[in-house]
């Protein structure tokens, strides 16, 4: 593991697709629920300090899709509680660390609980600055697009706005308006599709789907993930 690197060939922002917490609970002959357990409560922390060591300012991890919501209803209640467990118990650790925690997609669809959670957690560690963790909860990259245009033009009509909307000022409106798009996204369990994550964002991204599911996701894999992106050749369509 590299410590407080500077080197350009580290990804400033790394997004990652959470897949595949299920299926690891299946092979270990677990209940659905142990595989959601295990991201929250093993692989989350160790994950986040470690890129931090690395020099990543930037890491984002989709947990929660707007679909998800159609899942069985234990399931659902089981990851709001692991949601409210990581929000009252694991943010005061990240906030000692010097993690900002941050959140994108729908928080309005959450229990009313939970959105104080969210909110408090932000607001606790919005001045932290050695790494920026994001949520993408109850989020769809059209979702969010399609949110991001709504608004766009509900302030153009009060401002009688006519002129052309520009790539700079739809940006704006967008969840991640505060960070650099990704550089690298990392897709576990070696399903092979992006499924509309960062949609806007990701257009230049780099991408990886390794066969190992998200609770296998260890600092050592980190490693290897950090190894793939040292890899590539970024051309920006050049």
């Amino acid at each position: 593991m590299k410590n407080n690197t500077t080197d350009n060939s580290v990804p400033t922002h790394l997004a990652i697709i959470c897949d595949g917490n299920r299926r690891w609970a299946r092979d270990h002959k677990l209940q659905v629920f142990k595989g959601h357990e295990k991201a929250v409560n093993d692989v989350f922390e160790p994950l986040i300090e470690a890129a931090a060591e690395w020099g990543i300012k930037y890491l984002t991890f989709w947990i929660f899709s707007t679909e998800n919501w159609d899942r069985d209803q234990f399931e659902i209640e089981m990851l709001m509680n692991l949601f409210r467990s990581f929000f009252s118990r694991q943010i005061e650790e990240l906030h000692q660390k010097g993690v900002r925690v941050n959140m994108i997609g729908r928080l309005s669809d959450f229990a009313p609980d939970i959105q104080a959670k969210i909110k408090e957690g932000m607001e606790k560690t919005k001045d932290n600055k050695k790494i920026t963790v994001t949520l993408a909860m109850s989020y769809g990259g059209r979702d969010e697009i399609l949110r991001a245009v709504n608004e766009l033009v509900a302030d153009r009509v009060k401002s009688s706005r006519t002129d052309k909307v520009t790539k700079e000022e739809l940006e704006q409106y967008l969840d991640t308006y505060d960070m650099p798009d990704p550089d690298f996204v990392v897709r576990t369990s070696g399903e092979q599709r992006t499924s509309g994550f960062l949609l806007w964002q990701a257009d230049y991204a780099e991408w990886y789907f390794p066969e190992w599911h998200f609770p296998e996701f260890t600092p050592e894999k980190l490693d290897e993930v950090i190894e793939e992106y040292q890899h590539r050749q970024r051309r920006f369509g050049r």
